[in-house]
């Protein structure tokens, strides 16, 4: 809540009378990433406006609808996951290609940490032409934050403390790479002997960028049981302040002009990855904390047996099943940090037609058979489309099948 005071009075105060009004942006789906930096990077602050966003399919044809506010959601969520997740993330998530079947062109921006965090792509070390793109991320997902809309990225803390303004230290290397931290922290125990041993001088060998001395002349200054110590806190100097810090900083000049700096300095590292991607302290999600703030439509009623069969079946359901339905509903496997009831646009389940035929037409009610349908979803309107099924087995089957292949994504 202080947070969001602290926007609310930022902008009451600030004369740039380019903050208000809103940016409409025309994107073609086909090319998102590179129509989204062309549109958006030279907004600079003005980013900060509501952005309405018109889709062009593959065809050339814009989509009918206009942007409340829910496609520009899925606009944010669809951008980030293709410029913040590596290749390989994206492959096994089953997002590496678009919904026409066309694979994004971009390097990794993003690499992925040993425990399962993103860190800034050091192989890209010295491109000053990728320097635009990481400004143009930072305001992305500053705007994400500025407008409380929860994305997947989960970065490694020394990342999170430079967006934070702070500088890192030996001890935040185990929040990048613990086996290393461990490694590194053991030639504190060796013995003069062990570490000549080692043969190592004052220099990091790395794969990217070849060889970095750490200090002048360091190839020819071995490490010994005396200087032990100062090797160690270089080594983590450079791998988490120095190595990506053109990148970083390049981030963090977009990020500040969407989320001034005086915004998030309250917060620790961990209450910044919250705020980018929601609490992950909640096993599963507060099934009552949902229910109390659900809205209904096109004929549902809380007190409709199938809304206790629903319920019944999402409070069955195991914490990892429980955020794989909060993910297919919302696109966001974390629940908000301020609970259910901050969440923009309210969660809600829509009725739809039980069966369909073979060309996805409805049939009626009570005029022959067909195809029962799956839950399908509007993730930008965080809407849970639900067949009228007519029994708890029935629902809790159709509903486990549609998460377990996270399927039946619909825009509406």
């Amino acid at each position: 809540a202080t947070f969001r005071q602290m926007m609310r009075n930022f902008e009451e105060g600030d004369d740039d009378a380019e903050i208000a009004g809103r940016e409409r942006v025309t994107i073609r789906r086909d090319a998102l990433y590179s129509d989204s930096k062309h549109r958006l990077l030279p907004l600079g602050k003005r980013l900060r406006k509501k952005v309405q966003i018109t889709f062009v399919n593959r065809h050339g044809q814009q989509e009918a609808g206009i942007d409340g506010g829910g496609v520009f959601k899925e606009f944010l969520d669809d951008l980030i996951k293709d410029a913040f997740l590596p290749d390989t993330v994206k492959e096994e998530s089953g997002e590496g290609e678009d919904e026409d079947g066309v694979a994004q062109t971009h390097p990794d921006f993003f690499s992925v940490t040993p425990l399962q965090t993103l860190k800034v792509n050091t192989n890209l070390d010295g491109n000053d032409a990728i320097l635009p793109h990481y400004e143009f991320l930072g305001r992305v997902l500053g705007k994400a934050i500025y407008e409380s809309i929860l994305v997947e990225p989960q970065f490694c803390l020394p990342f999170l403390n430079k967006l934070l303004g702070k500088q890192n230290s030996l001890d935040d290397l185990k929040n990048l790479d613990p086996e290393y931290y461990k490694n590194l922290k053991s030639l504190r125990h060796m013995s003069a002997e062990e570490i000549k041993d080692l043969e190592l001088t004052f220099e990091l060998h790395d794969s990217a960028t070849a060889t970095i001395e750490l200090m002048p002349g360091g190839s020819r200054n071995p490490v010994t049981k005396e200087n032990v110590i100062q090797y160690i806190h270089l080594v983590s100097h450079q791998k988490m302040n120095v190595r990506g810090s053109r990148q970083t900083l390049a981030f963090l000049h977009g990020f500040r002009d969407i989320v001034p700096a005086q915004w998030v300095r309250l917060f620790s590292a961990y209450e910044l990855q919250k705020l980018i991607s929601g609490d992950d302290a909640v096993k599963g999600i507060d099934v009552q904390g949902m229910i109390s703030v659900m809205r209904y439509s096109g004929g549902f009623h809380p007190s409709q047996p199938i809304m206790e069969w629903l319920w019944q079946g999402v409070d069955e359901m195991t914490p990892d099943q429980q955020r794989k339905f909060l993910k297919f509903m919302t696109s966001c496997s974390r629940q908000p940090l301020l609970g259910f009831a901050s969440m923009v646009p309210a969660p809600c389940i829509q009725q739809t037609r039980l069966r369909e035929d073979n060309h996805g037409n409805d049939i009626p009610e009570g005029l022959g058979s067909g195809n029962i349908r799956l839950p399908t979803s509007s993730t930008c309107m965080n809407l849970l489309k639900l067949p009228k099924y007519t029994s708890k087995e029935m629902l809790r089957e159709k509903l486990l099948y549609a998460i377990e292949a996270a399927a039946g994504f619909e825009l509406s």
